[in-house]
């Protein structure tokens, strides 16, 4: 199955923020620090019915419930569940969290919480049936193991601002030896593994862990192919929160799509090494109004790194979903697009609660599904992309999706 020039996939929308609304009406604060992955020891019900939503609403890929999903995140929330109180304190500063390595009694029930995310998202599409018929005859029904960044486990959240511990990012390979450890919690569980279509790193607010996850997936891949293991496409998405258009840590744009596809060269040898490189690159978690000119500096710096020879190209995964293969004319990734659907409204991460910013700019009238698939069309038309996969981040529900998806199969 080679599908059509640039193939546009559906993901799911914000599903902890669908979480906190009717008919789920979740309450998350600073006891539930594994946001939407505490329903997997809670009411992993209510997480089914939240995913099977996204499914009935015509979703082609749901993310797993472990953005914010870590071996120490369950075990803080287990350990201090079972003394009658839920609250973690300098859980970003525990050298656990640095190597995400399982060292207590947690780490088998953390580990089966952390597998079931993966079974509940596929089973949220063989919930999905309208008069005995399935509503995804005919599409693609992936399942995607959603990993947020460093800063998404840590106690308050800091994807958004990027501020790390120092060691965890300057001493030699500790990012990335955390990324790897806390996604072999899947990969080395053969029968899950097997479940997952393809690996997203989301919400990255740091070039230095950009870098760190691509040294991860070589190391990773390394190892998948010693032991037959099959290796997945995955995709990097960043967050861009202010108008300047550059991550938290004030990398411009040209930083970005460069440490996510270049070679960069060895200090030793000054030749290129090859980092693994991502299936797919893009942005999530950022205002719609900043997708248009982050998505034509994208692809001109693209241009600019194959014109010096520099794009490194996607690995290829013989096992992978055919629906994930795109359009055989370009050797660019695909462009993943997950846009929030606030309205002036901005998350506190210190409070857990969404706040009305007045910036005195005019947001659009249109609705979300209707910008975003203007955007989507007007990039597809281009022909740069192999394949689009565009989905919502927070504050974008299933009626959202229901919409863009009936926008999209009008245009498909």
């Amino acid at each position: 199955m080679s599908g059509p020039p640039c193939p546009i996939l559906l993901l799911d929308g914000g599903l902890g923020t669908t979480l906190e609304s009717p008919p789920y009406n979740v309450k998350f604060s600073s006891a539930t620090p594994l946001w939407s992955s505490h329903l997997l020891i809670d009411s992993p019900g209510t997480l089914l019915a939240a995913q099977s939503a996204f499914a009935r609403a015509g979703a082609d890929v749901l993310l797993t419930a472990t953005y914010q999903a870590s071996y120490n995140g369950f075990k803080a929330t287990m350990s201090q569940q079972e003394k009658g109180s839920l609250k973690v304190e300098g859980t970003d500063s525990n050298e656990e969290m640095i190597t995400d390595q399982p060292r207590s009694q947690y780490w088998q029930p953390a580990h089966a919480k952390m597998l079931l995310a993966v079974y509940l998202a596929r089973e949220a599409f063989g919930l999905v049936k309208d008069n005995g018929e399935n509503l995804h005859h005919g599409r693609a029904k992936l399942v995607a193991l959603s990993l947020g960044a460093y800063g998404a486990c840590m106690t308050p959240s800091q994807e958004y601002t990027g501020q790390y511990q120092p060691e965890c990012f300057l001493e030699s390979g500790r990012l990335e030896v955390w990324h790897l450890m806390r996604m072999k919690a899947w990969q080395d569980h053969r029968q899950t593994w097997n479940e997952v279509d393809l690996v997203a790193f989301e919400t990255i607010p740091l070039r230095e862990e950009i870098y760190a996850i691509r040294s991860a997936m070589t190391t990773s891949n390394a190892s998948e192919a010693l032991f037959g293991t099959p290796s997945k496409p995955w995709y990097i998405s960043c967050v861009f929160p202010n108008d300047d258009l550059k991550l938290p840590d004030s990398t411009s744009i040209y930083g970005v799509v460069e440490a996510m596809l270049a070679n960069d060269p060895t200090i030793e040898q000054g030749e290129y090494r090859r980092r693994s490189t991502p299936w797919g690159i893009g942005i999530n978690c950022t205002k719609v109004s900043r997708l248009v000119p982050l998505i034509g500096a994208f692809e001109n710096v693209i241009r600019r790194i194959e014109g010096e020879g520099r794009l490194s190209l996607e690995e290829k995964h013989e096992d992978s979903s055919a629906w994930l293969r795109g359009s055989p004319h370009s050797i660019w990734p695909w462009l993943v697009l997950c846009p929030d659907g606030t309205k002036n409204e901005e998350y506190n991460t210190s409070t857990q609660t969404w706040e009305i910013k007045e910036d005195g700019k005019t947001e659009s009238v249109r609705s979300w599904d209707e910008e975003i698939f203007e955007i989507v069309k007007e990039t597809k038309q281009r022909g740069l992309w192999p394949g689009i996969l565009v989905g919502g981040c927070c504050r974008t529900s299933p009626d959202d999706i229901k919409r863009l998806r009936i926008r999209i199969d009008k245009f498909e």
